[in-house]
């Protein structure tokens, strides 16, 4: 009779662990993960025999790693390595990825194997068990899928952890975590530097884990399909605010939006139904931006979305232009207001350079039909060069800092 899956899974974790909590109080241990990611993708297309066959077969070349005090195979295309030499975990993690190469190079099968590498060094001197270190060493494996790159963990991925498990504690209806509240960066015309609006950026001050760099918790809230929460947050935040931005003269405002969001969130396109309306009639714009970046997956559910978003009046907008991998003919098929163009085009060491790009983001703005926003303008010559391509608008500091709209506390109040 062929063993239930759940039970060897767990059996071999158990193990795992096992040898951890055996070795890891004698000596500082390399923990390594290898997940064949394609092995899902190689089953439906070549059988689970022969998958599972190429799957063994690198199992085996493994065990030629020394040091090696254990292997488990904890999946299907999992693998678990406990070595006891951690003072050269990069050096290990490239003999990994040698040996994944060579199996690739003997062509023996028509497929290649794809694989994510993490890694994590015990520490004798920290108060961490197994469970621990093997939590950091699963975020260093999912860190490595979406990079491609072999991953190393450090203090950052503990600080992932921690932050992980606060969103995942998060749910419809929770309010909020401690500490999360939203700002407003203003948008301006660059021929007078008067104010077009605000784009609504996410801050994080956690009480007990300090400020949290919105790239990590946005990345793991989408990691953990949580991010449609932040943000219909977002969204709520605007609609405390904007009457407040009209005041500050303000004609719109700019809202990031996830792609996960416009693939499957009703409850957030139902608050947009609400809110469009009072907005539009306060002669208020309300614009929702997507990073080039995310542009990837479901292209059929993302122009419908967007399609939705602009049926209802709002606008659209592409974040971080000349940053991401998404192909040019993907992004001019999708409905766009503006384009964004990404502060670092303003960073290149040749100025021609530099202006040459931002006169490519110009041209295919014009060819789509929209305007242009530069960002993270914070010097003149960056005013000047946005001025110089014939852009519309300007983002950054020379225009002022984010404006924070919470009630001052009476510390911040000046006597």
């Amino acid at each position: 009779m062929t063993p239930d899956a759940s039970v060897v899974v767990s059996s071999s974790q158990l193990r795992f662990m096992a040898r951890i909590n055996e070795l890891h109080n004698k000596q500082d241990l390399l923990l390594v993960k290898l997940l064949v990611t394609n092995s899902p993708v190689l089953e439906e297309e070549f059988g689970a025999a022969l998958a599972d066959k190429a799957v063994d077969e690198l199992s085996t070349s493994l065990e030629r790693l020394g040091t090696v005090a254990q292997i488990e195979r904890i999946s299907k295309g999992l693998f678990a390595l406990v070595a006891t030499d951690a003072s050269n975990p990069l050096g290990f993690v490239r003999q990994v990825k040698s040996i994944v190469s060579e199996f690739n190079a003997t062509k023996r099968y028509r497929f290649l194997l794809e694989v994510s590498i993490g890694a994590v060094v015990t520490d004798r001197s920290a108060a961490l068990g197994a469970q621990d270190w093997v939590a950091r060493l699963n975020l260093a494996v999912m860190k490595s899928t979406r990079t491609g790159q072999a991953e190393l963990a450090d203090n950052h991925v503990a600080t992932s952890e921690q932050v992980r498990q606060e969103l995942a504690r998060l749910g419809l209806g929770s309010t909020p975590p401690e500490g999360m509240y939203w700002v407003f960066q203003p948008i301006n015309y660059v021929a007078t530097g008067e104010i077009y609006g605000y784009e609504a950026l996410c801050r994080w001050d956690s009480p007990t884990l300090g400020s949290i760099s919105p790239e990590l918790f946005i990345q793991l809230a989408e990691d953990l399909n949580l991010v449609q929460i932040i943000d219909f947050w977002t969204l709520k935040a605007v609609e405390a605010a904007y009457p407040e931005l009209i005041a500050r003269g303000g004609q719109a405002i700019s809202i990031n939006i996830s792609a996960q969001t416009l693939g499957n969130d009703h409850e957030f396109f139902s608050a947009v139904d609400l809110l469009l309306p009072k907005i539009k009639e306060a002669h208020f714009s309300l614009i929702f931006e997507l990073t080039e970046t995310s542009v990837i997956q479901n292209q059929i559910d993302l122009s419908m979305g967007l399609l939705g978003l602009r049926k209802r009046g709002a606008k659209i907008a592409i974040d971080d232009f000349g940053t991401g991998r998404t192909s040019l003919s993907v992004i001019s098929s999708l409905p766009t207001d503006f384009v964004k163009l990404d502060g670092s085009l303003l960073q290149v060491e040749r100025p021609d350079l530099s202006r040459g790009l931002l006169e490519l983001g110009m041209k295919f703005a014009e060819l789509v039909g929209a305007e242009v926003i530069v960002e993270k303008v914070e010097t003149q010559a960056d005013l000047d060069l946005a001025k110089a391509v014939g852009a519309q608008f300007a983002q950054g500091w020379l225009f002022g800092q984010p404006v924070d709209l919470r009630p001052r506390t009476e510390s911040q109040v000046k006597p």
